[in-house]
């Protein structure tokens, strides 16, 4: 897999998401992830950088897996503000945080199927 610097940013903000996902379910009390909605939201915040790290591609909508991945994180986002605005639970907590798990899961299966499967122009010698 070619490792380019958004994929790069990518993990490191899935590894910034899980953090904070295992800090609020492990009951740390931290400023921002006091209250499930202030987790939630920065969850939310997490994934939306995650998406937009891959916006561009991911809205010409070219292949059959970036409609399903493009479909993931349209149900991320109507879980996460459907959950804003109700009262947040661990439930809704835990549903949103495994969907923008699973939007970088096929963002980063995408990123190695097409870097492993697409054909290498070789030098003429």
């Amino acid at each position: 897999m070619k490792t380019m610097y958004r994929d790069i940013l990518s993990i490191a903000l899935a590894i910034l998401g899980g953090v904070v996902m295992f800090a609020k379910l492990s009951s740390y009390s931290w400023v921002l992830i006091g209250s499930w909605a202030g987790a939630l939201g920065v969850i939310a915040v997490i994934g939306l950088a995650i998406f937009l790290l891959n916006s561009l591609e991911l809205l010409k909508l070219s292949d059959n897996a970036a409609i399903v991945e493009f479909s993931v994180w349209v149900a991320a986002a109507v879980v996460i503000v459907a959950s804003l605005g109700a009262t947040t639970t661990r439930a809704e907590f835990i549903a949103s945080g495994s969907l923008i798990g699973a939007g970088w899961l096929a963002q980063m299966a995408r990123d190695w199927w097409r870097s492993t499967h697409t054909p290498k122009l070789h030098a003429a010698r």
